[in-house]
């Protein structure tokens, strides 16, 4: 079973450990942060797409006689659904007394990271992502979409790190969308630091990509083999909130062991604390007067490739 040993925070308990502990930052979702949330009242909610747009046309009318064209604009339905979130986390009693900090007050914040770390897996890279999220992910629409650039390592150029977060920009503005957005790895501030624009301006700033409201990621979601940056018109994804992240103390339930067996808190001596959260997540497919035809607006740094010799 995944319950917390006395081993496991033996560093906690004993009596000539200082009462200040080191601990892990703990950070929630990068998307809840970058992106529009949508508090939603039922399991399910439609927010329609523009589809198609009009199209006017000059009138020839030497005569009196010209006919003004026809056109229409047409939506589509997208469709947010709610889908749970959640984990249990049990501890043994012995453990939270024996324990010099209040282990209960860490795992709520851990708990909350977790999940926060799984809604930015399934809305990045659609790792785990519910199915009855029919919304590509923001990776794959960017490959969908043909708003993709390869990182080209080595000296400063058109296609090194920076340069080709600002082509995949360009591509995503030319199709109709604000690129306003950048989603990054916080260890990607540190590659950039020293890198310069044409003009000789740094091309980091105190709050990320020069140009670009810069979101980084540091609770372990981000997959640095799939993407480098993640650059989006944030007016394109709605992440709706049916449940906020609640925490629920348990101590006579009983629980799976993930092994199949059943396990009793109170037979055990232990308590748990449950996490719990409902989210949904929608990618618009949006017309633009630009192409006239729906695409995504969200593009993609992607990493240098390597070859095999």
């Amino acid at each position: 079973m995944a319950g917390i040993t006395r081993a496991e925070v033996a560093s906690l308990i004993s009596e000539e450990y200082s009462g200040q502990t080191i601990k892990a930052a703990t950070q929630g979702s990068t998307a809840l942060q970058a992106f529009p949330t949508v508090n939603m009242g039922t399991k399910t909610r439609n927010m329609p797409v523009l589809a198609t747009i009009p199209e006017a046309s000059w009138v020839s009318d030497t005569d009196n006689t010209g006919v003004k064209g026809q056109s229409k604009a047409t939506w589509a339905n997208q469709t947010l659904v709610a889908e749970e979130l959640a984990v249990i986390v049990p501890v043994h009693e012995n453990t939270l007394d024996d324990a010099n900090e209040d282990i209960l007050s860490d795992l709520s914040a851990l708990g909350g990271q977790a999940i926060g770390k799984a809604l930015d897996e399934a809305i990045f890279f659609g790792t785990n992502k519910p199915t009855s999220w029919t919304s590509p992910d923001l990776l794959a629409a960017s490959v969908a979409a043909g708003h993709t650039v390869e990182v080209v390592d080595g000296v400063a150029q058109k296609d090194d790190i920076w340069g080709a977060a600002m082509q995949v920009a360009g591509l995503v503005s030319d199709a109709g969308f604000d690129a306003s957005t950048a989603i990054a790895k916080r260890s990607l501030a540190f590659s950039l630091a020293n890198l310069r624009n044409g003009n000789g301006d740094p091309v980091l700033t105190d709050s990320g990509l020069r140009g670009l409201d810069t979101y980084w990621s540091r609770n372990g979601a981000w997959d640095s083999t799939a993407a480098t940056v993640l650059i989006a018109d944030p007016s394109t994804v709605r992440i709706g909130v049916r449940q906020d992240v609640t925490v629920k103390f348990l101590d006579q339930a009983t629980i799976g062991d993930g092994a199949g067996g059943l396990i009793s808190l109170a037979e055990r001596d232990m308590v748990a604390l449950r996490f719990k959260a409902r989210f949904a997540y929608v990618l618009g497919q949006v017309a633009t007067p630009e192409t006239g035809a729906r695409s995504y607006g969200v593009g993609a740094v992607t990493p240098a490739s390597t070859e095999t010799p």
